[in-house]
């Protein structure tokens, strides 16, 4: 903020006038519009007195823009899950690719966040002071509960899987309108549609990424493929069509990849190759 206060002090204002008078006005250069001298001064003055008001503020922006980012923590989250803990004893995990951002001094008022991407939240309950979630589009709102937030940006929903609690979902721009979820449910806000849809049950495999217990139930190659990438953080490749849709039905509690891949490669007969964080899947597909 020094830097930007020094800049506008040491700003001309007298040189900026004349510049402006000689390219907007032409004065001199215009024989044609003569002026008296009282109204070139009280022009003067006026744009005098106006560039300092749009100076004053600019400062002013600036030291509340600043003074406003001093005072926030930031969590990145890219390659690793991020565990967090807030003063108030709130328990986070931000998942990959997200970001989090909250009060340095969160004791003191209200209980905010600001999310991007993903994160699970075990709030700490408060009954005076509700724990709210700004999640670009969406405002989550709870006491104190478990439950997980999917808000990227480049998501059409925003989704919400409670474990324990209630949590209230609503649109940021008509908080009045909101749905109530409840433990084993869930709830999403459709961006384009700013429609809020209650889920009377959630998909397990939401939080897997947190959790890292995975549920296949008949679910294809591909729809494993899909989840094992998002909770692991690698790219598996299917290399043969013929193997996308082919079935499995298994429960993975908190296994290494290694395991799950052992586990693909012989219930489905699979060849599989490993290059850095690309998997690739071969072999002879199911109706071959």
């Amino acid at each position: 903020s020094a830097g930007l206060v020094s800049e506008f002090a040491s700003y001309d204002l007298d040189a900026e006038w004349a510049l402006m008078q000689t390219r907007l006005h032409g004065y001199e250069a215009d024989p044609l519009k003569p002026h008296s001298g009282r109204s070139l001064t009280l022009l003067y003055y006026s744009y005098r007195i106006a560039a300092i008001l749009i100076l004053g503020l600019v400062l002013s922006f600036s030291w509340f823009y600043l003074s406003r980012i001093a005072g926030m923590e930031r969590v990145v989250a890219k390659n690793e899950p991020v565990e967090v803990v807030l003063d108030d004893g709130t328990h986070l995990t931000v998942n990959r690719n997200s970001t989090i951002r909250y009060k340095k001094k969160f004791m003191e008022g209200d209980r905010e966040v600001v999310l991007s991407g993903e994160a699970w939240f075990d709030v700490a309950r408060d009954t005076t002071r509700p724990f709210v979630i700004d999640a670009g589009e969406a405002f989550v709102e709870v006491l104190g509960t478990s439950f997980n937030v999917n808000a990227y940006k480049e998501n059409p929903v925003v989704e919400i899987t409670v474990e324990s609690g209630l949590v209230a979902l609503s649109a940021k721009e008509d908080q009045k309108d909101l749905i109530v979820m409840k433990a084993g449910s869930g709830g999403t806000y459709h961006k384009e549609q700013k429609e809020l849809t209650l889920l009377a049950s959630s998909d397990p495999n939401k939080i897997s990424w947190k959790t890292r217990d995975l549920y296949f139930d008949g679910s294809s190659l591909r729809e494993v493929a899909e989840l094992v990438n998002r909770v692991y953080g690698v790219n598996i490749v299917i290399t043969n069509p013929g193997l996308a849709s082919c079935e499995i039905t298994v429960t993975f509690k908190d296994q290494s990849l290694e395991a799950i891949l052992k586990v693909l490669e012989m219930t489905l007969d699979l060849d599989i190759s490993r290059s850095g964080d690309e998997i690739r899947l071969d072999g002879k597909g199911c109706n071959e």
